[in-house]
This record gives structure tokens, C-alpha cells and sequence, in this order.
């Protein structure tokens, strides 16, 4: 009898709890799980594990050597820093690998231009001092966008920059975005390309509103025209390959620490100091000369 009562027992709540073929596939019990995790609104902390990587072989000296790598669902977290714009401190000119590096993954919406202006002044020398990004002729308020895909690292305000943003990408590479007016990203932030980063602007030390574009490579600056072409407004390869020749301008920019001021009739040392973001006394000292001085047009003062 007990035997009885209890298969009755279990033949019950198999029938109540009976799900047919049709109610798995409406409620999508046989669904694939997502490819991916959206972190939009991810945190940082939420992510962040640290790795031990002293045992993996360093091919470009020991400048890694004490350093942790992190990654951020996907995302290089080396040396991730808030402040600093640098914050790997290496010297380039002693690099000697070769680094293949992936820009397009999707050529529909891997890249996007930060602002479809002219540009107006160049990678390199600029008068007698080196100019390290691209600047792009733009209007105050006008939007600036996210080139890659990537993660906000600094945005922030800074005396040279302005307003600026770092972007870190998922190859390793970073660009910035300086001068802006306002920033509309907080670090940690997860943007795509083409996202609304910030507005152009006049911040900074910059005379009249554009854009000042870098691209990064551990910190230090690259020509951006060896990955984005200005006139057509889109990427020159879908691959960027890194080598020592990247950086054999950094030997010409060394010497270009000097910066000179031709003067003009009707200057002053005021004037000059003002139009140039720099002291009398930084002028007079650099120049051995006193603020009685009477300025001669056509001498050469140096500045810096």
C-alpha cells in the first residue's frame, strides 16, 4: 500500500509540473547564451584583477620589469593612470621591435573621425619647437568624437592641454583629444567609435579654437597621418605597424627645446611675455637683459 501511495505520490507532481516541447522554446530555455558582456556602465573596481606577468620574457629591456598588466574585460590596464598623460616614462629611442598592431576589427563602425575640420598645423616642427600631435581647425561647442573604440583613462584640465581626454584602446594604443571647451566622459567610462567625448574649444595654450589630436603608443606620441587619413576622413590601413622608425623624429625634437621671438615695432616685454604664456623675468633672464631694456624690432629674444 505505502508502495502504491507513493508512486502516486510522484506521478502527481511530474504531471503538475509537466512542460511541454513548445513552452522551452517560447521561454527560450534552449537560447544561446550573449557573446559578450555589455559594460557601458561598468566600473573599474568591478573589473580589475591584478596578474603576475614577472615571469613572461620582456624583449625591450627591464622597463616592464616591476610593472603590473591588468585588463579590463578585454582591455589593456598597464600602468593606468589618471593623472599622468605618460605614465610608462620609456625611452624610445633606444627601441628596436617590431609591433604589428590591429586598428579595424569591422570597417563599418570601428573608427570614427573626432571632428571633420581642416587641418592647420602638422606633425613636427612647428617654428623652432616640435609640435607632437595634429591640430583641427574646428568652432567652440563643436562636437569632438571617440576615433576607437576604448575606455576614458584622464579627462580632465590641465594648464598646456585645456580641457582633455585620454582614451585607451583595446590594441594598446591611446589618443588624445585636447583643448575642448567641455568634457561630456568621466574616467572609466566605455565609449565606442564615434561617441560624443567632449565640445572644441579654445582651453588651454591654444590660440583660436581646434583640436589637438595624438595618437600613443606606451606613452609616447606617433605621426598620426600613419593611421588616419585627414583629407578623406577615415583610417589609412586596417593595420599599424610599429617600429624603431616611428620614433627616429624624437632625435630631431631634442634639439628643439629653444624657442625663439622675432620682435616687432610697437612690442614690450609685457606683450611678448603675454602673447607667448611666459614672465619678464623668465624673458630677462633667459635673454640677460633688464625690463629697461629698449627692444630693437628685428631682435631675437628667447623664450624658452
Amino acid at each position: 500500500m505505502k508502495i502504491k501511495y507513493t508512486i502516486y505520490i510522484l506521478f502527481s507532481v511530474i504531471f503538475s509540473h509537466q512542460i511541454s516541447a513548445e513552452n522551452f522554446i517560447n521561454n527560450n530555455f534552449f537560447a544561446d547564451p550573449p557573446d559578450t558582456i555589455p559594460i557601458k556602465t561598468a566600473k573599474i573596481s568591478d573589473f580589475v584583477e591584478e596578474e603576475d606577468f614577472s615571469e613572461e620574457e620582456d624583449t625591450w629591456g627591464d622597463a616592464a620589469e616591476n610593472s603590473n598588466e591588468f585588463f579590463l574585460a578585454g582591455f589593456p590596464m598597464e600602468n593606468w593612470d589618471t593623472l599622468k598623460v605618460n605614465p610608462f616614462n620609456l625611452d624610445f629611442k633606444k627601441f628596436k621591435d617590431t609591433c604589428n598592431i590591429k586598428l579595424i576589427f569591422d570597417n563599418q563602425c570601428d573608427y570614427a573621425h573626432p571632428t571633420c575640420g581642416a587641418v592647420s598645423s602638422e606633425f613636427g616642427f612647428r617654428r623652432t619647437r616640435y609640435h607632437y600631435g595634429i591640430d583641427i581647425d574646428l568652432e567652440t561647442g563643436d562636437p569632438v568624437l571617440a576615433a576607437f573604440e576604448g575606455l576614458i583613462r584622464i579627462s580632465k584640465y590641465s594648464p598646456s592641454y585645456g580641457y582633455y581626454v585620454v582614451i585607451r584602446h583595446q590594441n594598446g594604443l591611446e589618443t588624445l583629444y585636447a583643448h575642448l571647451s567641455e568634457l561630456k566622459v568621466s574616467v572609466g567610462a566605455y565609449v565606442q567609435a564615434g561617441d560624443l567625448i567632449g565640445l572644441g574649444g579654445n582651453t588651454g595654450r591654444s590660440r583660436g579654437s581646434h583640436l589637438h589630436f595624438e595618437v600613443r603608443f606606451k606613452g609616447q606620441q606617433i605621426n598620426p597621418r600613419e593611421i588616419i587619413d585627414f583629407k578623406q576622413f577615415t583610417y589609412v590601413n586596417e593595420d599599424l605597424l610599429i617600429t624603431p622608425k616611428s620614433f627616429q623624429y624624437l632625435a630631431q625634437a631634442k634639439g628643439s627645446g629653444s624657442y625663439y621671438y622675432k620682435i616687432k615695432k610697437g612690442d614690450t616685454l609685457s606683450k611678448i611675455a603675454s602673447k607667448n604664456r611666459t614672465t619678464v623675468s623668465r624673458i630677462c633672464k633667459l635673454n640677460k637683459i633688464k625690463t629697461t631694456t629698449i627692444l630693437k624690432p628685428g631682435r631675437t629674444l628667447r623664450l624658452s
